[in-house]
């Protein structure tokens, strides 16, 4: 089995054979996806997943944005007991799942299926799963084995959307930004000195407060679920907008803020956020592009990583990942623990 730190460094690899095979052999497959996905142009995406996965698919609403689709987000587990009734009014069921076991999206699906609300187009890492065998259209994410905390699915999943998206209409994805933000992965993901710094900056603090917007704030999401996998630390990924509304008051007290301000519509939004956390005295790491980087103040709280490339906004969840997963292995060492390698949860959750 490999080590979460292995399966960090090998995303980039992985990610340059699923974009090579959905260019070539499976572009079939993205041809047939965006028609589904096209069928009932009035009617909204549902995306389903659970954990990272979900993570994964809010990337895209922003997507499909300029085609005026609608994409609504849920927890399979949620819509399982509450919500299959709204399920009706969606156009297509986009159900992500790296394993494609997942207890409440195998349930879930199968549920969608049998009342006949949808198609279900499969986003899994096993075709030959449940999820995969109740599904219209299967998309692999072509990743391989990985330690019990998702990496390399976490970015082949967005890779597999962004390049769905691209299929079926306007896009920002052009195919040498996409393989400038994979070389990106490739660079951050090399550079452990990143998670070490951070971790130092950071390491006191009782809990971290995770604020992104747009495009990041699936990272946000995903940042947070796998930094207490693995570090066993209290951590919330949030909007900057509901920061502001109410867990701003924390920065008073022991936790930690990171920022992900890649370059787009709201970055100097969210290096506010970070120079106001800081100047309260919260440890405060932004992490941004060097242009937004540049003219900050030094300060004792904030920790600046001007990592980020210049890509548009909807490429910057790839490499805006790998500084957080090594952020995670760091915290985890810290505690004296390993990353990848959890005493409670599972690989795959076959109950809820």
């Amino acid at each position: 089995m490999s080590t979460f730190l292995d399966d960090v460094r090998s995303q980039a690899p992985v990610l340059r054979g699923l974009i090579q095979a959905y260019r070539g052999d499976l572009h079939p497959l993205l041809v047939r996806g965006a028609e589904l996905i096209d069928q009932r142009p009035d009617r909204p995406l549902l995306v389903l997943g659970m954990g990272s996965s979900l993570s994964a698919g809010r990337v895209l609403p922003g997507l499909m944005a300029p085609r005026s689709r609608v994409v609504l987000l849920e927890d399979a587990g949620e819509l399982l007991h509450y919500g299959l009734g709204a399920a009706a009014g969606a156009g297509v069921i986009v159900a992500i799942s790296q394993s494609g076991r997942s207890y409440e999206t195998v349930r879930a699906v199968e549920a969608l299926r049998a009342a006949d609300h949808a198609p279900v187009l499969a986003l899994v890492n096993d075709p030959a799963s449940p999820v995969a065998e109740a599904a219209d259209v299967v998309l692999p994410l072509l990743a391989g084995p990985e330690a019990a905390i998702a990496t390399k699915t976490y970015l082949a999943a967005m890779t597999v959307l962004l390049l769905l998206a691209a299929e079926g209409g306007p896009s920002v994805l052009d195919p040498p930004a996409l393989d400038q933000a994979v070389d990106s992965v490739e660079a951050l993901a090399g550079d452990e000195e990143i998670g070490a710094l951070a971790a130092g900056h950071l390491g006191a603090a009782r809990s971290l407060m995770i604020v992104g917007r747009g495009p990041a704030l699936g990272s946000a999401a995903y940042g947070a679920l796998t930094i207490k996998e693995a570090a066993a630390i209290p951590a919330e990924g949030m909007t900057g907008g509901a920061f502001r509304h109410g867990p701003v008051e924390l920065t008073e007290g022991e936790a930690g803020v990171v920022v992900l301000a890649p370059a787009g519509r709201t970055t100097s939004l969210l290096v506010g956020i970070a120079r106001e956390t800081a100047g309260r005295g919260s440890p405060t790491w932004l992490i941004t592009d060097p242009a937004h980087a540049a003219g900050l103040d030094g300060s004792g709280s904030l920790l600046t990583s001007a990592i980020l490339p210049d890509l548009p906004e909807d490429l910057a969840p790839l490499p805006l990942a790998v500084p957080l997963q090594l952020l995670a292995d760091a915290l985890a060492r810290q505690m004296g623990r390993r990353a990848g390698v959890t005493t409670i949860a599972t690989k795959v959750t076959d109950r809820e």
